[in-house]
């Protein structure tokens, strides 16, 4: 199947996004800016908050990603990453991702989550289809799962279980829709599902449609809705539910 251009994808997912936002793009020939939450004692687990398009880091903190971890894994840290829509154009956003995580290993963090809205949950799935099973776990808010082309051609297959993937690769412009179902579809093959990912979103946010195509890769269990839109306000409360109830560090894949 053709994937579409770099300059198409970047532009569909400036569409579905909120109308009349301004996206922080940043400099993207320098790391993505992050900030540390830290837990209340020696943390020994990580989670790598993503943003969705049109937040930069102080509207991803103040949409309380870090209180809902905190809520319920006190002893976590939590680092926000400025993760804008440009470090994906540039083809920078993974390599960045890989480098936190990197770094955390080397500091000390025996387990680390990450969790992404949106775009950022893009970005999540994304990281394990380039580097499978390297995170613990991954939490996936209303994730953004590519454009109209793709989705009907997994409908029209039957689901991602009867979908015939591709050969894998490293996921980039050209290939990246294909090959992040590529990963969905290698997720569904285990029993139940991948028991590292998570789900949530809210019954009537925009992408709320798409969502029960990662079912089959998704344990039953693992997958969190309620009222809600594609906003904050919405997964913040829906990301507490997922980490009172995800097992504190790493998950068995």
């Amino acid at each position: 199947m053709k994937t579409l251009p770099c300059c198409r994808w970047i532009a569909l997912l400036a569409t579905a996004a909120l109308l009349a936002a301004c996206y922080p793009v940043r400099d993207t020939s320098r790391p993505p800016a992050t900030k540390t939450l830290p837990g209340d004692r020696h943390a020994t687990t990580l989670v790598i908050a993503l943003p969705g398009i049109a937040d930069n880091l102080a509207s991803l903190e103040a949409g309380g990603i870090g209180n809902a971890v905190h809520g319920a894994w006190p002893d976590a840290d939590v680092e926000l990453v400025e993760l804008t829509i440009g470090y994906y154009k540039d083809g920078r956003a993974l390599p960045a991702l890989h480098d936190l995580v990197a770094t955390a290993r080397r500091e000390g963090y025996r387990h680390v989550w990450l969790a992404g809205a949106s775009l950022g949950g893009m970005g999540a799935l994304l990281y394990d289809t380039a580097w499978p099973d390297d995170v613990d776990g991954l939490v996936l808010l209303a994730p953004y799962l590519g454009d109209e082309a793709i989705l009907k051609d997994i409908r029209a297959a039957g689901g991602v279980v009867r979908w015939q993937a591709p050969p894998a690769a490293m996921p980039g412009p050209e290939n990246w829709q294909a090959q992040l179902w590529r990963r969905v579809k290698a997720w569904s093959a285990r029993p139940g599902g991948d028991s590292r990912v998570w789900l949530a979103y809210g019954d009537k946010d925009k992408f709320a449609p798409n969502m029960p195509l990662l079912a089959p890769a998704v344990p039953a269990s693992h997958i969190v809705t309620g009222p809600g839109v594609h906003e904050w306000t919405t997964w913040t409360p829906l990301a507490a539910r997922v980490f009172a109830r995800a097992p504190h560090g790493a998950a068995t894949p």
